[in-house]
């Protein structure tokens, strides 16, 4: 299939349209051939940044049933699928089931898959792997920016405020 999309984009005439066309269809190649159902995603400047993911499960636990699936069936594919990834599996008796994703910056994060399907499993796996591990920041106000606003703020007269307060009323009065 490649290659008959290939073909149509050398015989293309060359305009900004057809430049466009092409930009379009390398991406949906690209997602085809690299995709494989999963969103692919590539880390902070092209290069992955988790360095190892750490499965640790109980072999006799209900709450690891899961995972026990996931290694049986998935986790052959992933360390396929990515082989720039070490993957170490630990067996925790009679503890819960969780994975840890160690990130090239010295940071982990550890995800608890107690309870959680084969399918839940994969899906949190491919969530460290294109996770960039850095810490979680609150930010402290709405949004950061260094421009004030250039619509200016939002002064409300006497009148929409009577408005305001009219339609508030009757909202909570349908609502009871």
């Amino acid at each position: 299939m490649a290659e008959k999309w290939l073909f149509v984009a050398h015989t293309l005439p060359k305009s900004p349209a057809a430049d466009v066309l092409l930009l379009t269809l390398n991406l949906f190649l690209l997602q085809i051939i690299f995709s494989d159902g999963i969103k692919l995603y590539m880390a902070l400047r092209g290069a992955w940044q988790l360095r190892k993911l750490v499965v640790s499960y109980c072999n006799w636990g209900g709450s690891s049933r899961g995972i026990r699936a996931f290694m049986e069936s998935e986790l052959p594919a992933l360390k396929e699928k990515n082989p720039h990834l070490e993957v170490v599996t630990e067996l925790n008796r009679g503890q819960h089931p969780f994975l840890k994703g160690l990130y090239k910056n010295k940071n982990e994060r550890v995800v608890c898959v107690k309870n959680l399907s084969q399918d839940e499993v994969l899906e949190a796996a491919t969530k460290l792997r294109n996770s960039l591990g850095r810490k979680v920041v609150k930010l402290k106000t709405r949004h950061v920016t260094k421009q004030p606003s250039v619509q200016g703020v939002v002064l409300l007269d006497k009148q929409d405020m009577d408005y305001a307060v009219y339609v508030y009323e009757k909202v909570n009065f349908f609502n009871r």
